[in-house]
């Protein structure tokens, strides 16, 4: 059963007191999680691991891809970005910086204390709406302190209760998450079924990030037992290859390939089942920049007609250059990725449907 065949739900932390028993908000609890099983958070537990621009790419692409469906004749949804992030940056990947239903995350902090609804940009791109967020964000710790003296540790599930109710109108919920600060992680977290994890470096302490989400997993279970790692997906790593002189074998090498076996081994040491991605997002800063300037993801950039090409250039017609090439490796990166992770989270629904 999809979310848009559930009846509009009316949830509410009102009924909850710290005093209310366990067995109380695991009913309740078990209540929401139909709804929330399309809610997929980007998350890493530090700074600078592309998060943001995955969670835009990601919202992007499947949006395309209901608007595609609906062009078909068929069952077309819609897609819900939310950022969580007080200093995300969705805003510029996606053009809408400066929108007039920007305010700075105000009216998503008042949702998430009073049980309202938030405002929503509608139509970024068809079929794609989006949650804006801003520094009024930053006061969500502060709330939360006041809502946990009202409500108890049922606090934590603001935004799963806020998302349930806007969740018949979506086929998918994207959560892009703040790297440190600890409660709006909860939040998040809190409400996803599911957790894709950026890596951007080989190094010890990127690796670790990911270590980090393991923390906030046993930080939520006690009121999101749904939480799953979908996996893993390499960020911001140069793709290069070896190609044997004599058998002409190309081979991957470098170190996104370190990295992806460091990352299957953590994961294996955890008894965890989710992948590292096949799909690589590849290093290209030209492009992240063009495409915030542009208030375009990177297939966007890659499709842009106002502009002469390289070749154009090369030949000597003057005018600005888009790298439009290397944006359309970039942009077929993020539709690989997009394509990988659907296909899990079918997979695992029609196993989960079996054994019903």
């Amino acid at each position: 059963m999809t979310t848009a065949e559930l009846e509009a739900p009316t949830f509410s932390l009102e009924p909850f007191t710290p005093a209310t028993p366990q067995h109380v908000l695991d009913d309740f609890v078990r209540s929401l999680r139909p709804y929330l099983a399309r809610v997929i958070a980007v998350f890493n537990g530090k700074g600078g691991q592309g998060k943001t621009s995955i969670a835009s790419h990601m919202a992007g692409l499947l949006a395309e891809g209901e608007a595609a469906k609906a062009e078909e004749g068929g069952d077309a949804g819609r897609v819900l970005l939310v950022e969580v992030d007080a200093q995300g940056n969705s805003h510029e990947d996606l053009g809408i910086k400066g929108h007039k239903e920007m305010d700075e995350g105000k009216s998503l902090a008042i949702a998430l204390q009073f049980g309202d609804l938030p405002k929503v940009i509608r139509d970024v791109r068809p079929r794609l709406d989006v949650v804006p967020s801003g520094r009024q964000l930053e006061q969500i710790p502060f709330q939360m302190v006041t809502m946990q003296s009202k409500y108890g540790q049922a606090a934590n599930l603001s935004l799963a209760v806020m998302l349930a109710k806007m969740a018949p109108e979506y086929r998918w919920i994207i959560v892009d998450c703040p790297p440190v600060t600890k409660e709006p992680q909860i939040l998040a977290l809190t409400a996803a079924r599911w957790v894709l994890s950026p890596v951007s470096t080989g190094d010890v302490s990127s690796i670790n990030g990911l270590g980090g989400v393991s923390h906030r997993f046993d930080d939520t279970a006690h009121l999101n037992p749904d939480l799953e790692l979908l996996g893993a997906v390499l960020f911001g790593f140069a793709h290069r290859y070896y190609t044997d002189r004599k058998t002409k074998e190309r081979r991957p090498v470098g170190l996104w390939v370190q990295t992806r076996e460091r990352l299957q081994k953590l994961l294996a040491d955890a008894d965890s089942d989710a992948p590292v991605f096949n799909s690589v997002i590849r290093d290209a800063e030209n492009v992240a920049v063009n495409c915030r300037d542009r208030g375009q993801l990177a297939y966007e950039v890659a499709e842009a007609t106002d502009g002469i090409k390289w070749w154009q250039k090369k030949k000597g017609e003057v005018g600005k250059v888009l790298p439009t090439e290397r944006a359309e490796e970039v942009g077929r990166d993020y539709e690989d990725l997009v394509v990988e992770v659907v296909e899990r989270i079918l997979q695992v629904e029609a196993e989960e449907a079996l054994a019903a």
